[in-house]
């Protein structure tokens, strides 16, 4: 039977993706890491349990990130992977989470600077585990990564949200783009957002 979809927490880019994300979806969202596209991930965090993985701050310091975010978080169970922590104990703390559960690996730079064929296993066994679960996974991804590693993570990926920022002298423009929507419809235009203390539809002008 098929599964339904999976809101994120943003009407706009759940009505474009006809309801949210397919459950059991294993998701990439590259951004800039100077922009607030944690926002994103906080957002949908919201919608159902979450396994927060960081693998750049420590326990201590996403909580109080958490903390301190204006827009509700619902209540993440967060976990740190330490720069050597081996794929097999990363894939255990996964292996803990529910059915029908976020698991967000923030960010994913550093794993896929390792062995990309480990890496590669890691991402296959995550896949089959969201697919198992009905859960979604989130790889959280900043700027580009000149090792390849990161061609395997779009590779891996059934879908691709990039977050795109262009300033100018008087203003910040952010747009979503859905470039990669295996078994669905990439969007053809991008969503315009702003990123503040949350995440809000810019209407105020259209995008080149």
């Amino acid at each position: 039977m098929e599964r339904g979809r999976m809101e994120t927490g943003v009407d706009v880019v759940d009505d474009y993706l006809d309801g949210g994300i397919p459950a059991g979806s294993l998701v990439a969202v590259v951004a800039p890491p100077q922009t607030q596209s944690e926002l994103l991930l906080y957002r949908v965090t919201a919608q159902r349990q979450t396994l927060y993985l960081s693998t750049l701050r420590n326990e201590t310091s996403v909580k109080r990130a958490f903390n301190r975010q204006a827009i509700d978080v619902g209540n993440p169970m967060v976990a740190y992977a330490e720069p050597d922590t081996p794929f097999d104990e990363i894939g255990d703390v996964v292996g803990r989470a529910n059915t029908e559960t976020n698991i967000i690996v923030d960010t994913a730079d550093t794993l896929e600077r390792r062995d990309h064929a480990d890496y590669q296993s890691f991402l296959n066994k995550l896949h089959t585990y969201v697919q198992r679960t009905g859960s979604l996974g989130l790889l959280h991804c900043h700027g580009t990564d000149p090792t390849g590693g990161r061609t395997v993570t779009l590779g891996m990926a059934d879908i691709v949200f990039e977050l795109r920022r262009d300033v100018t002298s008087s203003e910040i423009e952010t747009a979503l783009l859905v470039s990669k929507f295996r078994g669905g419809s990439a969007l053809t235009e991008p969503i315009k957002l702003e990123l503040t203390d949350d995440v809000t539809v810019d209407t105020s002008r259209d995008l080149a």
